[in-house]
């Protein structure tokens, strides 16, 4: 699995300036930097950047479950900038884990610790992999 997933991982987050820290059953660990490419005219992330950032946690997350999910639904919510260069902590961990669904809570923080937003996603189980 753990080949399979960082080829996933690769293929969801590579244009994200985003790098794997860790891994297992339930918990994700992501850091990812805010470029030029992924920032708002003001020069900080973009809030549909870190929309995506948490979304694609929440999947990688689904597929440590050991399932090929789809977001069924999700909240965020906005709590401060994130600077351009600035390295950004994506967490995400399951907070239920059912056959059919799964609930993870994702939170990103700043260099320095605070919260930058904080998410969850309902995700709906489409088939278990292999």
């Amino acid at each position: 699995m753990e080949e399979v997933f960082a080829s996933l991982f690769d293929r969801e987050m590579s244009f994200r300036s985003a790098r794997l820290l860790s891994y297992e059953k339930g918990k994700i660990l992501i850091e990812a930097k805010v470029t030029e490419e992924n920032a708002n005219p003001y020069g900080f992330a973009h809030g549909g950047y870190l929309y995506t950032l948490c979304d694609s946690a929440a999947g990688l997350l689904g597929y440590s479950l050991g399932d090929y999910i789809v977001t069924q639904q999700a909240s965020i919510s906005y709590i401060s900038s994130a600077a351009m260069n600035e390295i950004l902590r994506v967490e995400g961990n399951c907070i239920h884990s059912g056959r059919t669904t799964k609930v993870a809570e994702i939170t990103v923080n700043g260099q320095d610790g605070r919260l930058v937003c904080k998410s969850t996603f309902t995700l709906f189980s489409i088939r278990k992999t292999k």
